[in-house]
Protein backbone atom coordinates (compact mmCIF):
# COMPACT_ATOMS: atom_id res chain seq x y z
CA UNK A 1 0.00 0.00 0.00
CA UNK A 2 1.12 3.49 -1.01
CA UNK A 3 1.27 6.57 1.05
CA UNK A 4 -1.00 8.13 -0.49
CA UNK A 5 -3.52 5.64 -1.00
CA UNK A 6 -6.84 5.84 -0.05
CA UNK A 7 -6.17 9.46 1.50
CA UNK A 8 -7.24 12.90 0.59
CA UNK A 9 -9.51 13.81 -2.46
CA UNK A 10 -8.58 13.54 -6.23
CA UNK A 11 -9.59 17.05 -7.95
CA UNK A 12 -9.26 17.11 -12.04
CA UNK A 13 -6.55 14.10 -11.85
CA UNK A 14 -4.36 15.31 -8.78
CA UNK A 15 -4.74 14.20 -5.51
CA UNK A 16 -4.74 16.89 -2.47
CA UNK A 17 -4.46 16.06 1.10
CA UNK A 18 -5.45 17.67 4.35
CA UNK A 19 -2.55 18.46 6.67
CA UNK A 20 -3.53 15.60 9.10
CA UNK A 21 -3.58 12.88 6.40
CA UNK A 22 -0.71 14.31 5.09
CA UNK A 23 1.65 13.92 7.92
CA UNK A 24 0.47 10.29 8.52
CA UNK A 25 1.59 9.92 4.60
CA UNK A 26 5.11 11.52 5.54
CA UNK A 27 4.48 8.89 8.52
CA UNK A 28 4.08 6.04 5.98
CA UNK A 29 7.50 7.21 3.43
CA UNK A 30 6.60 10.34 1.42
CA UNK A 31 8.70 13.09 1.37
CA UNK A 32 7.87 16.64 1.59
CA UNK A 33 8.91 18.94 -1.16
CA UNK A 34 8.69 21.92 0.43
CA UNK A 35 8.52 24.77 -2.43
CA UNK A 36 8.39 28.05 -0.75
CA UNK A 37 11.03 30.67 -1.08
CA UNK A 38 14.81 30.61 1.24
CA UNK A 39 13.52 33.37 3.86
CA UNK A 40 9.86 31.34 4.55
CA UNK A 41 11.36 28.35 5.15
CA UNK A 42 14.32 29.61 6.90
CA UNK A 43 11.43 31.38 9.08
CA UNK A 44 8.82 28.67 9.85
CA UNK A 45 9.98 24.89 8.26
CA UNK A 46 7.53 21.56 8.48
CA UNK A 47 9.18 19.15 11.42
CA UNK A 48 8.50 15.88 9.49
CA UNK A 49 10.73 13.01 8.95
CA UNK A 50 11.66 14.05 5.95
CA UNK A 51 11.92 17.18 3.22
CA UNK A 52 13.70 18.80 0.72
CA UNK A 53 13.49 22.58 -0.59
CA UNK A 54 13.19 23.67 -3.90
CA UNK A 55 11.55 26.89 -4.38
CA UNK A 56 8.58 26.49 -6.80
CA UNK A 57 10.42 29.29 -9.30
CA UNK A 58 13.96 26.68 -9.30
CA UNK A 59 11.58 23.57 -9.91
CA UNK A 60 11.77 22.99 -13.49
CA UNK A 61 15.68 23.10 -13.33
CA UNK A 62 15.88 21.10 -10.41
CA UNK A 63 13.95 17.94 -11.54
CA UNK A 64 16.76 15.59 -11.06
CA UNK A 65 17.02 16.09 -7.26
CA UNK A 66 13.75 14.84 -6.61
CA UNK A 67 13.52 10.57 -6.44
CA UNK A 68 10.99 9.19 -9.05
CA UNK A 69 9.92 5.93 -7.42
CA UNK A 70 8.97 7.54 -3.93
CA UNK A 71 5.63 9.44 -3.39
CA UNK A 72 5.99 13.46 -3.02
CA UNK A 73 3.79 15.33 -1.10
CA UNK A 74 4.21 19.11 -2.51
CA UNK A 75 3.71 22.30 -0.08
CA UNK A 76 4.07 25.42 -0.12
CA UNK A 77 2.34 28.59 2.01
CA UNK A 78 -1.16 28.15 0.63
CA UNK A 79 -1.49 26.16 -2.07
CA UNK A 80 -0.80 28.47 -4.58
CA UNK A 81 1.67 26.91 -6.54
CA UNK A 82 1.33 23.08 -5.78
CA UNK A 83 -0.69 22.11 -8.54
CA UNK A 84 1.37 24.10 -11.25
CA UNK A 85 3.84 22.01 -9.73
CA UNK A 86 2.50 18.23 -9.48
CA UNK A 87 1.19 18.45 -13.47
CA UNK A 88 5.20 19.66 -14.25
CA UNK A 89 6.09 16.16 -12.17
CA UNK A 90 3.50 14.06 -13.58
CA UNK A 91 4.96 15.45 -17.30
CA UNK A 92 8.18 14.41 -16.06
CA UNK A 93 7.32 11.23 -15.21
CA UNK A 94 6.77 11.16 -11.69
CA UNK A 95 3.79 8.96 -10.67
CA UNK A 96 2.91 9.22 -6.93
CA UNK A 97 2.12 13.16 -6.62
CA UNK A 98 0.03 14.56 -3.99
CA UNK A 99 -0.42 18.15 -2.84
CA UNK A 100 -0.92 19.60 0.73
CA UNK A 101 -4.52 21.43 0.63
CA UNK A 102 -3.85 25.00 2.31
CA UNK A 103 -0.19 24.76 2.26
CA UNK A 104 1.99 25.68 5.49
CA UNK A 105 -1.15 27.91 6.62
CA UNK A 106 -3.28 24.93 7.02
CA UNK A 107 -0.81 23.35 8.78
CA UNK A 108 0.07 26.01 11.06
CA UNK A 109 -3.82 26.01 11.83
CA UNK A 110 -4.08 22.74 12.69
CA UNK A 111 -1.47 22.85 15.26
CA UNK A 112 0.99 20.45 13.55
CA UNK A 113 4.74 19.98 14.38
CA UNK A 114 6.66 22.88 13.00
CA UNK A 115 10.27 24.43 13.47
CA UNK A 116 10.45 27.91 13.69
CA UNK A 117 13.62 30.48 14.11
CA UNK A 118 12.82 33.93 16.20
CA UNK A 119 15.72 35.42 15.24
CA UNK A 120 14.42 34.84 11.83
CA UNK A 121 11.20 36.17 11.52
CA UNK A 122 9.70 38.88 9.42
CA UNK A 123 9.32 42.62 11.03
CA UNK A 124 8.76 46.22 9.20
CA UNK A 125 5.92 48.42 9.36
CA UNK A 126 4.55 46.81 6.04
CA UNK A 127 3.80 43.33 4.66
CA UNK A 128 5.36 45.01 1.15
CA UNK A 129 8.68 45.67 2.85
CA UNK A 130 9.14 43.08 5.82
CA UNK A 131 12.61 41.67 6.26
CA UNK A 132 14.40 39.58 8.59
CA UNK A 133 16.97 40.52 11.40
CA UNK A 134 18.65 37.60 10.29
CA UNK A 135 21.82 37.58 8.49
CA UNK A 136 21.09 35.49 5.34
CA UNK A 137 23.13 32.76 4.30
CA UNK A 138 22.18 30.96 0.72
CA UNK A 139 20.25 27.61 1.22
CA UNK A 140 23.07 24.92 0.84
CA UNK A 141 21.54 22.23 -1.69
CA UNK A 142 24.78 20.87 -2.46
CA UNK A 143 28.55 20.29 -1.52
CA UNK A 144 31.36 20.04 -3.58
CA UNK A 145 34.61 18.32 -1.45
CA UNK A 146 37.99 19.68 -3.07
CA UNK A 147 41.56 18.30 -2.44
CA UNK A 148 44.70 17.57 -5.23
CA UNK A 149 44.16 13.80 -5.86
CA UNK A 150 40.27 13.60 -5.09
CA UNK A 151 41.78 10.12 -3.41
CA UNK A 152 41.54 10.43 0.36
CA UNK A 153 39.91 13.32 2.09
CA UNK A 154 37.44 14.84 -0.44
CA UNK A 155 36.79 10.81 -0.86
CA UNK A 156 36.15 10.72 2.73
CA UNK A 157 34.26 13.90 2.72
CA UNK A 158 31.83 12.76 0.04
CA UNK A 159 31.37 9.22 1.43
CA UNK A 160 30.38 10.81 5.44
CA UNK A 161 28.61 14.08 3.74
CA UNK A 162 26.17 11.26 1.62
CA UNK A 163 25.08 9.85 5.33
CA UNK A 164 24.78 12.99 6.78
CA UNK A 165 22.87 14.49 4.30
CA UNK A 166 20.90 12.15 2.43
CA UNK A 167 19.20 15.36 0.85
CA UNK A 168 21.91 16.93 -0.42
CA UNK A 169 23.87 16.66 -4.14
CA UNK A 170 27.75 15.54 -2.41
CA UNK A 171 30.06 15.53 -4.66
CA UNK A 172 34.18 15.47 -4.65
CA UNK A 173 36.97 16.74 -7.53
CA UNK A 174 40.88 16.92 -7.52
CA UNK A 175 42.75 19.30 -9.60
CA UNK A 176 45.16 16.37 -10.08
CA UNK A 177 42.89 13.05 -9.63
CA UNK A 178 44.38 10.16 -9.42
CA UNK A 179 42.36 7.16 -7.81
CA UNK A 180 40.53 6.28 -4.61
CA UNK A 181 43.15 5.30 -1.86
CA UNK A 182 41.57 1.74 -0.87
CA UNK A 183 42.27 3.02 3.24
CA UNK A 184 39.34 5.48 2.37
CA UNK A 185 37.61 2.74 1.52
CA UNK A 186 38.42 0.51 4.30
CA UNK A 187 37.56 3.37 6.95
CA UNK A 188 34.39 4.50 5.59
CA UNK A 189 33.10 0.84 5.68
CA UNK A 190 33.67 0.39 9.31
CA UNK A 191 31.26 3.38 9.52
CA UNK A 192 28.44 1.73 7.03
CA UNK A 193 29.89 3.65 4.41
CA UNK A 194 30.24 1.67 0.97
CA UNK A 195 32.83 3.83 -1.07
CA UNK A 196 33.90 0.87 -3.31
CA UNK A 197 32.01 3.02 -6.12
CA UNK A 198 33.92 6.16 -5.85
CA UNK A 199 35.90 7.54 -8.55
CA UNK A 200 38.61 10.32 -8.63
CA UNK A 201 37.12 12.89 -10.62
CA UNK A 202 39.09 16.52 -12.17
CA UNK A 203 37.44 20.06 -10.87
CA UNK A 204 37.40 20.45 -14.13
CA UNK A 205 34.40 18.50 -14.66
CA UNK A 206 32.25 19.97 -12.51
CA UNK A 207 29.72 22.36 -13.47
CA UNK A 208 30.03 25.71 -10.95
CA UNK A 209 25.82 25.74 -11.31
CA UNK A 210 25.81 22.77 -9.20
CA UNK A 211 27.43 23.38 -6.21
CA UNK A 212 26.32 25.71 -3.70
CA UNK A 213 29.02 24.83 -0.88
CA UNK A 214 32.70 24.33 -1.85
CA UNK A 215 34.97 22.57 0.95
CA UNK A 216 38.60 22.63 0.85
CA UNK A 217 40.87 20.02 2.59
CA UNK A 218 43.88 20.76 1.41
CA UNK A 219 46.49 21.16 4.54
CA UNK A 220 50.11 21.45 3.36
CA UNK A 221 49.60 21.71 -0.25
CA UNK A 222 48.17 24.53 -2.99
CA UNK A 223 43.99 23.62 -3.08
CA UNK A 224 42.56 23.60 -6.50
CA UNK A 225 40.88 26.31 -7.84
CA UNK A 226 37.09 26.25 -8.38
CA UNK A 227 35.36 28.97 -10.45
CA UNK A 228 32.38 29.82 -9.38
CA UNK A 229 30.38 31.75 -6.67
CA UNK A 230 29.48 29.02 -4.23
CA UNK A 231 30.07 29.57 -0.51
CA UNK A 232 33.79 28.58 0.12
CA UNK A 233 35.31 26.78 3.50
CA UNK A 234 38.06 25.61 3.82
CA UNK A 235 39.09 22.60 6.25
CA UNK A 236 42.76 22.39 6.45
CA UNK A 237 43.32 18.27 7.23
CA UNK A 238 46.52 16.60 6.95
CA UNK A 239 46.66 14.40 4.74
CA UNK A 240 46.52 10.88 5.48
CA UNK A 241 48.28 9.19 2.65
CA UNK A 242 52.23 8.82 3.07
CA UNK A 243 55.03 6.53 1.26
CA UNK A 244 56.96 6.87 4.61
CA UNK A 245 58.55 3.62 4.73
CA UNK A 246 58.27 3.36 7.96
CA UNK A 247 54.52 3.43 8.25
CA UNK A 248 53.23 0.25 8.47
CA UNK A 249 49.09 -0.30 7.40
CA UNK A 250 48.01 -0.37 10.88
CA UNK A 251 49.78 2.71 11.46
CA UNK A 252 48.20 4.02 7.91
CA UNK A 253 44.63 3.00 9.26
CA UNK A 254 44.65 4.90 12.01
CA UNK A 255 46.35 8.25 10.07
CA UNK A 256 43.21 7.78 8.01
CA UNK A 257 40.76 7.35 10.88
CA UNK A 258 42.10 10.01 12.38
CA UNK A 259 41.45 12.52 8.78
CA UNK A 260 37.92 10.78 8.91
CA UNK A 261 36.76 11.53 12.31
CA UNK A 262 38.12 15.06 12.09
CA UNK A 263 36.03 15.77 8.68
CA UNK A 264 32.72 13.95 10.48
CA UNK A 265 33.21 16.29 13.45
CA UNK A 266 33.36 19.17 11.31
CA UNK A 267 30.61 17.70 9.26
CA UNK A 268 28.33 17.22 12.29
CA UNK A 269 29.29 20.85 13.29
CA UNK A 270 27.99 22.22 9.62
CA UNK A 271 24.76 20.62 10.30
CA UNK A 272 23.97 21.59 13.81
CA UNK A 273 24.52 25.01 12.83
CA UNK A 274 22.72 25.14 9.64
CA UNK A 275 20.06 22.54 8.88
Amino acid sequence: MGAFDGRGMVIQGLRFLGPKEALSALQDGALLVDLRTDDLVETKAFRVPEAIHLPHQELPGLLSELPVNRPLLLADTSGVFTKEAAHLLLEHGFSDVACLNGGMLAWDQEGLPLDTDPEAILHGECACVMTSRKKRRPMTRSILFLCVANSARSQMGEGLARQLFPELRIQSAGSRPSHVNPYAIEVLAEQGIDATTHTSKSVQYIDPATVDLVITLCAEEVCPLFLGKAERLHWPIPDPASDDPSLNPDDLRERFRAGRDEIRRRLEQLKAERF
